[in-house]
């Protein structure tokens, strides 16, 4: 597609880099003071006591953030197409400082979810995030920097986790929101006045028939939507045991101590997180995904397992972390060959789907956890989920294969 005849600015795409990495930090410690404690809160604040009764409202309450996150951010990705990435980056971080706070004057589960759904259709810090580090940094660096905002990620999740548990048992869920609000806001300043974007606007067409008006899916190749089919099932088994890790922390080291123990826990995770998004960031640029994808699924599989068997809170951190050490890398080599795989006018366009279908992925590995956790019990559904993992093999390496036999041609 071409563009305007304006010229694009000369942009630093490290320091870019730096303040979206410091953006996504702030906002990703704000979602993680709340969302992961949302099973306990609704035991203390909600009075939902029951276990099946908490998977459920656990489920739905995932559910419904991610079906409305599902709807609108390919909507939010051509936006970006059309308008600039960075308006849509300010966007999430805006919206999103005013309504997850808001979430905790809702009295009860119904206005709660309905408020959830609201919030989630304007968020969408990291797929804008990513949108924005794709188009300002060079094809050659690409891995590395997706890489790094992936351990921004994790580091964020690491700080807020912390934080949230420390603060939500010791001062109350009023203060994990409203810091949640600030650090939103926060990242939202950040990015207004440090970060630069080299958009220029496409030129529109000057005739536009009938049938350009019709709502069609993005021309992207067979390749692209076999990496989207990709985004999809990892989250759907990663995702599958994760809203409910406070139950099973809950089950083994008692409830009087649960947020703290989930925190540090969810913590230790994160960290995992962060030195694979470092790791597999630097192989990506080197190795073929196939190289990595193998032994991480195969890895990650089997520690899922490990959780489902942990009598020990230690035991339970140690397969977390390996965890997603092992597959939370992943997504970024992916992404890294979505990136490469599209026209840089189609970025945002691409990662909005992306994001949509890792939400998607989530949102079904929700509803089968919450199942799980009903009727199997809450080790039943990190069992489950370790061989979802693993059966994943089966399904990805093939995929994998056509799409690079596909980029050879």
């Amino acid at each position: 597609m071409k563009n305007s005849g304006k010229l694009p600015r000369n942009i630093s795409w490290r320091r870019n880099l730096v303040f979206i990495w410091l953006g996504q930090l702030l906002a990703m410690a704000g979602s993680s003071m709340v969302i992961p404690f949302m099973p306990i809160y609704f035991r203390v604040e909600l009075g939902l006591a029951d276990e099946a009764q908490r998977a459920w409202a656990t489920s739905l309450f995932y559910t419904v953030g991610m079906l409305s996150f599902c709807i609108s951010n390919p909507l939010w990705g051509a936006l970006g197409d059309r308008f600039g990435r960075k308006i849509m980056l300010l966007r999430a971080y805006f919206v999103t400082g005013i309504t997850f706070p808001a979430m905790i004057f809702m009295p009860n589960m119904t206005l709660l979810l309905i408020m959830r759904f609201v919030a989630s259709m304007f968020s969408g810090t990291v797929s804008a995030a990513q949108a924005l580090t794709a188009v300002t940094t060079p094809d050659q660096h690409q891995g590395f920097a997706l890489g790094s905002l992936s351990a921004a990620f994790w580091s964020g999740n690491m700080l807020g986790m912390l934080s949230g548990g420390l603060l939500a048992h010791y001062f109350g869920y009023m203060t994990t929101f409203m810091l949640c609000g600030a650090f939103f806001i926060t990242s939202g300043l950040l990015t207004l006045f440090f970060v630069e974007e080299n958009f220029v606007p496409p030129l529109k067409l000057k005739n536009h028939s009938k049938s350009g008006r019709k709502i069609a899916l993005p021309a992207f190749s067979t390749g692209v939507w076999i990496l989207l089919g990709v985004l999809f099932l990892l989250p759907l088994a990663r995702r599958c045991d994760e809203p409910f890790l406070p139950l099973l922390v809950e089950f083994i080291g008692g409830m009087e101590r649960a947020e703290i123990n989930t925190g540090w826990i969810t913590a230790a995770s994160a960290l995992g997180g962060i030195m694979s998004g470092i790791v597999f960031g630097h192989l990506s640029d080197k190795y073929k995904p196939l190289t990595l994808a193998a032994p991480a699924l195969l890895a990650a599989g089997g520690f899922m397992l490990m959780q489902a068997a942990a009598n020990s809170l230690w035991m339970l951190a140690l397969a977390r972390f390996m965890v997603f050490f092992a597959a939370g890398g992943l997504e970024p080599v992916f992404l890294a060959m979505i990136s490469h795989s599209v026209n840089p006018d189609l970025r945002g366009t691409v990662f909005g789907w992306g994001a949509s279908a890792r939400v998607f992925g989530g949102m079904a590995g929700a509803l089968v956890g919450g199942a799980a956790t009903a009727y199997l019990g809450v080790r039943g559904v990190f069992a489950l989920a370790g061989i979802i993992m693993l059966s994943l093999i089966l399904l990805i390496i093939p995929a994998i294969k056509k799409v690079e036999r596909m980029n050879c041609k």
